[in-house]
């Protein structure tokens, strides 16, 4: 079976979608039954090699002009399935993601598309074009039709649509006591509890909330992650770090490598990711989070309280006393993982995709 994956972002690009992607292809293309290729932007060019993968980082922008260049690629490639990924920070505004379904289908191929996230209403023209072509569909949040605005449901009319959750794109990683406790040290300074987050300073991820919930007294904060360009909202979170009580208690490290990210989770007393929408089994993050051990707070719509078998807190949204008040009771608690885990769900995901692909090519 020959896989073309289309994605606007792809390592070395920094996006969850491009990390999800490449972590996909992998462990698909350890399934002898695919032969794998990626269609990606130019950015990602520099990419390490992907054993068993072909990579064409072609598109410089992701306007309609570039449309030759996509089409060339499906008809010399050939491929039985293309399968895009939506949305990734690659793509930007670009009109040619939104037409690629239909441009896939009319070249003969079967299409199947991944949507990371849910759509409102002003979404609707974006999605009106998505969904023309029919196609496989798959979702990584539970319940997605019930979550979606009835009046765009008829999105999913021709579609065969099947819920695959995600799992950590960053890999376990065993660090040992000595390693563990000079990372602390490195960050924590004079203070006793180490708090990180981690991924994209957005307003969306609440990243301001970390200094209402954490306790100066106590705690020093890491945020680790992709500052995008600098603007208004980080020249707020900056702002903070530099006066009283913050001044001096707070680290932002910028983008961190997968391994560096990975040994400070597990440094951490806790890891919050105060979302404003709420978070769930959907975040990479929490599963990352996660397979270290950490213990994570995070907001969710539908879920409440202390999930023990995951070491997860549940607060309401933007509920900071309640943030606060699980951190004081959990920081600190771990659970541990075994080494293959990570390995292990990326494989249960390849398999329910080639599922889902050999259904779509047998009708």
């Amino acid at each position: 079976m020959k896989l073309l994956l289309i994605t606007g972002s792809f390592p070395p690009m920094k996006c969850g979608v491009g990390d999800y992607s490449y972590r996909l292809v992998g462990a698909l293309a350890d399934d002898p039954h695919f032969k794998v290729a990626v269609l990606t932007s130019v950015a990602a060019a520099d990419m390490a090699k992907l054993d068993g993968v072909e990579v064409f980082p072609v598109v410089k922008s992701w306007d309609l002009a570039e449309a030759p260049k996509v089409i060339k690629i499906i008809r010399a490639w050939k491929p039985d399935i293309v399968h895009i990924q939506y949305p990734t920070q690659g793509y930007g505004k670009g009109l040619l993601p939104g037409i690629l379904p239909a441009m896939s289908f009319l070249l003969g191929t079967t299409i199947v598309q991944t949507w990371h996230e849910g759509y409102s209403r002003r979404n609707a023209p974006g999605l009106f074009l998505r969904s023309v072509a029919p196609s496989g569909l798959v979702v990584v949040r539970p319940g997605y039709k019930d979550k979606l605005h009835p009046l765009l449901r008829w999105a999913l009319w021709n579609k065969k649509c099947v819920f695959i959750p995600n799992a950590s794109t960053i890999p376990r990683i065993d660090v040992g006591e000595q390693e563990k406790h000079e990372l602390r040290m490195r960050y924590l300074k004079s203070q006793q509890r180490l708090i990180v987050f981690f991924g994209f300073v957005y307003p969306h991820k609440g990243v301001d909330l970390l200094f209402e919930i954490s306790n100066p007294e106590s705690d020093a904060i890491v945020i680790a992650g992709e500052i995008g360009d600098g603007g208004e909202y980080f020249q707020k979170i900056k702002r903070r770090t530099l006066t009283p009580p913050w001044l001096g208690k707070v680290t932002i490290t910028g983008f961190l490598p997968s391994g560096e990210v990975a040994g400070l989770l597990a440094a951490a007393d806790a890891v919050i990711l105060p979302f404003r929408d709420g978070g769930g089994e959907w975040n990479t993050s929490l599963h990352a989070a996660g397979l270290q051990g950490s213990f994570v707070i995070t907001t969710s719509r539908d879920r409440n309280g202390y999930d023990s078998e995951h070491n997860v807190y549940y607060a309401k949204l933007n509920d900071v006393q309640e943030m606060r008040s699980a951190l004081d009771g959990h920081a600190g608690t771990r659970r541990e993982h075994s080494t293959d885990m990570v390995g292990g769900e990326w494989h249960r995901i390849a398999v329910q995709h080639r599922s889902l692909y050999e259904t779509l090519l047998s009708k």
